[in-house]
């Protein structure tokens, strides 16, 4: 159904307000803040048709109304403009990501630690699986007599590491040379590709270091068995706890556990994301444990694949700062990772 321009005005005015008080929306208060032309009179019949068309909803205790979930998709869907960082904000994320970090895994923790400082809500970022990448390098370093460090690195920007026990006798060279030519043979492979006949010429070359190579080989196994899962990383955590709808503990008890559950956030992930933002509102989302919540998903490339990020909050969220921050930021990402990777 579509509404008329002055109900469009009064719904979103009505929304603005609770999303900054949470407190119900009386139509003499909202007239004097807004400026409206209209009197309150006429506020409070519109009012009252919109709540009998169920985009509002008018509380016991109180003769002021509040959006209902109804009413928050009328407006996500129809109405909202959204508020992408502005020029200051865009700085901060900027210097936030400079040349420091020398990995994906660390931008991404700078991302999220960003989303949810600069929103106010519960930020997660989701790694795409190392198995979806390709072998850029790999370096064996010295780290005591009989100790090298295996340093493996992927074309998304994923460094891995495992210690192994080497020969006392091999030296520094010899490790760089191995390393070399892991490189040459692996180079631009898929990780899932990556066979030990890949390496038989190898162990052949240098019969003599074959007990080195057999086990960076095993070490590149064991790295890469423990990062086959896409990842989450989940910032603000405790910003839900400034919310007043969650004051009561045995809701934000069942909150945080979900969060602390990888798997179940993992689960509510849509398959696929395109360059749409999907926003999910209260009781749209699956479990009768988040009605109270709501969920803004994003996607990001990284060489071709597709990372995954989002905002939680209440329903009362302020939905066009989260879709703009989420669209701003995932345009950052993916520059950066063309730039560095």
């Amino acid at each position: 159904m579509t509404l008329d321009e002055r109900k469009k005005l009064i719904l979103e005015s009505i929304i603005k307000d609770y999303v900054e008080t949470a407190e119900p929306v009386g139509s003499r208060a909202m007239v004097k803040k807004h400026g409206l032309k209209i009197s309150a009179a006429t506020v409070r019949n519109e009012m009252s048709d919109l709540e009998d068309m169920g985009y509002l909803e008018q509380p016991h205790t109180s003769a002021g109304r509040i959006p209902s979930q109804k009413g928050f998709r009328y407006y996500v869907d129809c109405m909202m403009e959204q508020e992408n960082l502005d020029e200051k904000e865009t700085q901060v994320l900027l210097h936030l990501l400079d040349d420091s970090f020398q990995e994906v895994n660390d931008l991404v923790q700078k991302i999220g630690h960003f989303l949810a400082q600069i929103t106010k809500y519960t930020s997660f970022v989701i790694i795409p699986s190392v198995r979806l990448s390709k072998f850029k390098y790999l370096q064996l370093v010295p780290i005591e007599p009989g100790k090298a460090l295996v340093l493996l690195v992927t074309d998304l920007g994923v460094v891995m590491h495992r210690n192994i026990e080497v020969p006392q006798s091999i030296t520094a060279p010899e490790m760089e040379l191995i390393g070399r030519m892991f490189n040459q043979v692996l180079a631009g492979k898929k990780i899932t590709e990556i066979q030990r006949s890949d390496l038989q010429q190898l162990r052949d070359e240098l019969k003599q270091r074959r007990k080195v190579i057999d086990r960076t080989l095993e070490a590149i196994e064991s790295l890469l068995d423990n990062s086959s899962e896409e990842r989450v990383i989940i910032s603000g955590a405790l910003n839900i706890m400034n919310e007043p709808e969650f004051k009561d503990v045995d809701k934000l008890k069942k909150i945080l556990a979900f969060l602390e559950e990888e798997t179940q956030l993992m689960g509510m992930l849509p398959e696929s994301l395109g360059d749409e933002v999907d926003i999910r509102i209260g009781q749209e989302n699956q479990s009768e444990d988040f009605k109270d919540l709501s969920f803004v998903f994003a996607s990001y490339q990284t060489q071709g694949e597709q990372g995954k990020m989002g905002l939680m909050g209440p329903v009362r969220m302020e939905y066009w700062k989260a879709v703009g921050s989420l669209d701003s930021v995932r345009d950052i990402i993916e520059e950066i990772i063309k730039k560095r990777f």
